[in-house]
């Protein structure tokens, strides 16, 4: 598809070219080192570049009804919107990432690219080819699991539109990142006290139905006497652990903001869930999504942990988090001094 589209394949140019250049280990006095190749003159700058490539296409999606062109600019802007979240990130960075004039001028060229998703998804012809197009599932739950990131780290409510019809048809992976979705939108969107009640509903459902056949390979609780502060989770697929993780950040909101329970027992069952979350990440190191939800889960939950232990664990899967990923953690990290 990205050798028939150049927009589709700019976008993934767009966004390698800002990772690898913020990316510590593939620098080199001469240049960015990857895999072998040396890049001498990658920058920031080329982000931008690819990206505005970008746009033309975006112009004339109304224009052409060509299936496969309308997947490509789904996808494109999905892929895009990953460029905006890393540069929404640098916004608060000054102290983890020195501004560039390149810097600068990738926030002055910033497009919104989440209203472009939502015109692409409602457009009639999009909706009809849903059911029987690979590329636009694939770019619409992925597209799904950036609101996770957004709307978490943001504290905003998601903005991706989700029609109740996808349920049906949602694999048991996906059924858990609407969940988590509709968590997101219910907390940060304000919703009613009847909302609340039903995705508590939902959250049973997933855990005793859903998630009941998604059991670790090993687990271990936490040995204090030895210093462990998270317990070891082992699972057979990154699949099933992002499920677990998404449903324990998903039940860790519902937890936090139950009216019915006293504030020591949220509390204590937050700490509980975080130190699972981040247990799974440690134990997967090689799962990347796993590292960001537990990084997610520490943003909004790391003030419930006084112990000096554990805030110096947390910190650690905090720093793991910025190395693997190169994002600036400034403020996350601030917590824990």
């Amino acid at each position: 598809m990205a050798r028939k589209h150049s927009h589709l394949l700019n976008a993934i140019f767009a966004v390698s070219a800002r990772h690898l250049s913020r990316l510590p280990q593939y620098k080199t006095p001469q240049g960015i080192l990857y895999q072998g190749q040396l890049l001498t003159k990658l920058g920031n700058h080329d982000a931008v570049e690819y990206m505005l490539k970008c746009i033309p296409a975006f112009r004339r999606f109304h224009e052409n009804r060509d299936d496969d062109f309308r997947e490509s600019i789904i996808a494109t802007a999905v892929i895009l919107r990953q460029l905006e979240e890393i540069d929404e990130e640098d916004e608060d960075a000054d102290d983890d990432l020195h501004m560039t004039g390149d810097d600068d001028l990738l926030h002055e060229k910033q497009i919104n690219f989440m209203p472009i998703i939502n015109a692409v998804l409602r457009d009639p012809a999009s909706q009809a080819m849903f059911g029987h197009r690979s590329l636009i599932q694939a770019a619409y739950w992925f597209a799904l699991r950036q609101e996770i990131y957004h709307s978490f780290t943001r504290r905003k409510p998601p903005q991706l539109d989700l029609p109740p019809e996808y349920w049906q048809g949602a694999s048991n992976v996906n059924k858990t990142v609407m969940h988590t979705v509709q968590v997101a939108k219910w907390h940060w969107g304000r919703g009613t006290d009847d909302e609340f009640l039903r995705l508590m509903d939902q959250q049973s459902y997933l855990e005793n139905a859903v998630l009941s056949n998604t059991k670790p390979l090993f687990e271990k609780p936490a040995d204090k006497r030895q210093g462990e502060i998270f317990p070891t989770i082992w699972y057979t697929s990154h699949i099933e652990l992002t499920s677990i993780q998404q449903s324990l950040m998903a039940r860790s909101v519902l937890v936090s903001e139950n009216p019915y329970l006293n504030w020591r027992k949220v509390e204590n069952e937050v700490r509980m869930l975080m130190l699972d979350l981040c247990g799974i990440a440690l134990c997967h190191p090689a799962c990347a999504p796993a590292l960001v939800n537990a990084a997610i889960g520490i943003q909004l939950y790391g003030d419930y942990f006084t112990d000096q232990y554990e805030r110096l664990a947390l910190r650690g899967v905090v720093e793991k988090y910025r190395d693997a990923h190169a994002w600036p953690v400034r403020r996350l990290l601030e917590m824990f001094t």
